[in-house]
């Protein structure tokens, strides 16, 4: 299947998760990626909100976690009108509204990609996926917010995918533009690549 394919297959077999399956799922992803990441080693994280409709991992309890017991700035990024992500400083009051795809977005001032990227700061970005495969390519919703982002960052910085399922073998039509994944984390186990 190629990438359309898969996209649509991934989003399907999202939905059928119940909200239990779903909050127990990402549970388990988070216990697995704080026991098994130095998390203490990161000076910045960067996460995504999750989409409730969309059946997203849930990050909140890794949100959560970072706010309770790391040192850490936490970054969530907003998608501007032009298509641009930036990137703003998440506390555990910082003021969110949807935007118009109902993904919660930050409504303090953020910074670029540029300028999130320009330090030599430990960075660890957890990035959104509906598919990935045995090599780290990642399937996003299809804009490219993601790997535009991530085209930019430092040797200083390990990118993390979240899922509920398995690699697939191999998607035939990744890009060179397309962003590699360092690990992701499933329930169950880490997928190195």
């Amino acid at each position: 299947m190629n990438k359309s394919a898969l996209r649509k297959a991934y989003l399907e077999k999202r939905l059928l998760l119940t909200d239990d399956e779903v909050a127990v799922k990402s549970k388990a992803i988070k216990e697995l990626l704080f026991s098994r990441l130095m998390m203490h080693r990161y000076d910045r994280v960067h996460c995504y909100l999750p989409v409730k409709e969309r059946n997203e991992v849930d990050t909140s309890y890794i949100l959560d976690t970072l706010h309770a017991d790391f040192p850490v700035s936490v970054y969530v990024p907003k998608i501007e009108p032009d298509g641009i992500l930036t990137h703003h400083l998440y506390e555990k009051d910082t003021p969110l509204e949807l935007n118009r795809w109902n993904v919660p977005e930050p409504v303090n001032e953020g910074v670029s990609s540029e300028a999130f990227f320009k330090t030599e700061d430990d960075i660890l970005v957890i990035a959104p996926l509906l598919a990935y495969d045995k090599s780290g390519n990642r399937i996003g919703y299809g804009k490219g917010y993601y790997d535009r982002f991530l085209s930019l960052k430092t040797e200083n910085t390990l990118i993390v995918g979240l899922s509920f399922f398995e690699p697939e073998e191999h998607i035939p039509d990744a890009e060179e533009t397309d962003v590699p994944l360092d690990y992701v984390f499933t329930a169950g186990r880490i997928w190195g690549f």
